[in-house]
């Protein structure tokens, strides 16, 4: 493996497309299909699935974007050192996300963990929540956020909880639903549902869905990817959704209605150590006392 196949990886996976990447790498296509063609003959997997017409990242690509990443990155900063380019020393701290909701919470923790430690440059990693487990148990992240799981099939780290955060039914102004100031669960087994992919949901939400989608057709049913594809549904009129009530997360344009008699889901932060890590320290400080200010 080699920076050339790397950038060409990264490339075709920015512009989903191998004349763009050649473009912006300043070489054929066919000397990018080559090195992407060798890379995953290297690594025994396919990275792209590729039509005539689409490009795609497949479940491997999207993990081995981090990889990449990494791999570039720390290639640029050894070439740097070694040129003497580095007036001052820098930390890097990576934060892992899996949903853009979990973005809100960061810009004013970061403010005050710069202030802390001035030095620190940190990074974001937005990958499938699996993926940032892995990244996590290979301490290439220092923490990542999510939400919390009771019975979780392998341990993902030490977990610590920021919030814990009531269940709702959103639904736009003007829904049957939207006046109401309490829902049942039973209620909710009529009306049109948008459900969110539950790889993005908190297992709350994933079970509560579970029941929900038993007792309806597929005409009754919105699939989204996210939970910011599932609010612009809603927003739409296509039906209601259910949500853990976040912090920072309400829209005015939106009716968030009490599920009742339905446990929190449970929001928080992994790490794997804190040993020698006094920034991971701050950081967990930090985003606590702020979380609990937005209560």
């Amino acid at each position: 493996m080699n920076t050339v196949q790397l950038e060409c990886y990264m490339a075709v996976a920015e512009n989903l497309n191998f004349a763009r990447a050649a473009e912006q790498l300043h070489i054929t296509q066919p000397a990018v299909t080559h090195q992407i063609n060798s890379l995953e003959a290297e690594l025994d997997v396919k990275l792209f699935r590729r039509t005539t017409r689409t490009v795609e990242l497949t479940a491997p690509g999207w993990v081995f974007w981090g990889y990449a990443k990494d791999i570039l990155a720390k290639t640029a900063q050894a070439k740097n050192r070694l040129a003497g380019h580095f007036e001052d020393q820098i930390q890097p701290f990576v934060i892992g996300c899996h949903s853009p909701f979990e973005l809100t919470l960061l810009p004013e923790v970061l403010r005050q963990l710069a202030k802390d430690y001035p030095q620190v440059h940190p990074e974001i990693k937005m990958v499938p929540f699996q993926a940032l487990r892995n990244l996590l148990q290979e301490e290439t992240l220092d923490v990542m956020l999510g939400f919390g799981e009771e019975k979780e099939k392998k341990k993902t780290g030490t977990y610590v909880e920021l919030a814990r955060a009531p269940v709702v039914c959103v639904a736009a102004h003007g829904h049957a639903l939207a006046e109401k100031s309490a829902v049942t669960l039973e209620e909710l087994h009529q009306g049109r549902l948008i459900l969110c992919d539950p790889h993005k949901s908190s297992p709350v939400i994933t079970e509560m869905q579970g029941r929900l989608i038993s007792t309806r057709p597929p005409s009754r049913m919105f699939f989204s990817e996210n939970i910011e594809c599932a609010l612009t549904f809603v927003k739409a009129g296509l039906g209601f959704t259910i949500l853990p009530d976040m912090p920072l997360m309400r829209s005015d344009e939106l009716c968030y209605i009490p599920v009742k008699n339905t446990a929190p889901a449970s929001f928080g932060l992994y790490y794997k150590t804190l040993q020698n890590n006094p920034v991971l320290r701050s950081f967990i400080r930090i985003i606590k006392d702020y979380s609990q200010q937005l209560k």
